[in-house]
């Protein structure tokens, strides 16, 4: 396998940030080429679910929508 001069020279942890920045083309081959290479696969896939978990909703997200729910209730709820 060929692996990329500008990769070979960066650190475990540069190489998983670089990938969770979601590269393209060249940058990804040669990423997930390092990735195999020194066997990086499992601590990729922890940081894959912790950026998942990271890119939920907050809890005022979660607020919003309730006190939009309260005032569709009130709206209609009591229509007879």
């Amino acid at each position: 396998m060929i692996r990329s001069k500008k990769f070979q020279n960066l650190s475990d942890q540069q190489i998983l940030a670089r990938y969770l920045d979601d590269p393209q083309g060249e940058a990804l081959y040669f990423l997930k080429v390092e990735i195999e290479q020194r066997g990086l696969d499992e601590e990729l896939a922890a940081s894959v679910a912790a950026k998942r978990k990271k890119s939920r909703h907050s809890v005022v997200y979660y607020l919003f929508y309730l006190f939009l729910f309260t005032l569709f209730l009130s709206r209609f709820g009591t229509s007879q």
